[in-house]
C-alpha cells in the first residue's frame, strides 16, 4: 500500500529527482532515513523506477510523430518485433480501433522519418496502411519518457580522452 507520504514523495521527484533524502525529509517533516527507506521500499515494489530522461530535441531528435499502422492480423507479432527492433520506434503500442498499432517515432529531420517510412515501414509487406501525425508541441508530458535507449546508442558520441592520474 502507498500513503500520502510515499504519494508525496513521487510527486516531488517528478518535478525534481535529484533531491536529496535530507531536503525531502525536510520538506515533508520526516527523517532522511524515512525517506531513503520509503523510496527503497517504492523501488523494490516497483512502483517507482529511477531513470534519466534524455532531452531528445536537445540531442537533435527534432521530429516526432505518431504513426497508426494496420496490418495483417496473422502477421501481426512479426510487424510488432520487427517495428521494435528499430532505434527511431522509441514507443510502440497494440491497441483497438482503426489502427493496430500505434508507434511514436523520434527522428532528426523529415528527412530521415521519410526514410524511415520509405525504407523501413514500407517493405513491411504486412503493413496495409499507415498514417502520421505530426507533433508539433508538447502539452502535457514528456516524450522523453518513450524508450530512446536505441536513439542514445546510435548517437555519435566521440570516446572521452584519457584522463591523467
Amino acid at each position: 500500500m502507498m500513503d500520502k507520504l510515499d504519494q508525496k514523495l513521487i510527486l516531488e521527484l517528478q518535478r525534481n529527482g535529484r533531491q536529496s533524502y535530507s531536503d525531502l525529509g525536510k520538506m515533508f517533516g520526516v527523517t532522511e532515513g524515512t525517506v531513503r527507506k520509503r523510496l527503497k521500499s517504492l523501488i523494490k515494489r516497483d512502483l517507482i523506477k529511477v531513470v534519466a530522461v534524455p532531452n531528445v530535441r536537445e540531442l537533435g531528435y527534432n521530429f516526432i510523430s505518431i504513426v497508426g499502422i494496420q496490418v495483417r492480423m496473422v502477421e501481426l507479432d512479426k510487424v510488432r518485433e520487427n517495428l521494435s527492433q528499430n532505434p527511431a520506434v522509441c514507443q510502440l503500442a497494440w491497441v483497438t480501433g482503426r489502427y493496430d498499432l500505434i508507434a511514436i517515432v523520434i527522428t532528426r529531420s523529415t528527412e530521415e522519418f521519410a526514410n524511415f517510412m520509405a525504407n523501413e515501414l514500407s517493405t513491411i509487406p504486412s503493413v496495409v496502411r499507415t498514417e502520421t501525425f505530426v507533433s508539433l508541441g508538447m502539452v502535457k508530458g514528456a516524450v522523453g519518457l518513450a524508450d530512446t535507449n536505441e536513439l542514445i546508442n546510435t548517437l555519435d558520441v566521440p570516446l572521452p580522452k584519457k584522463v591523467k592520474g
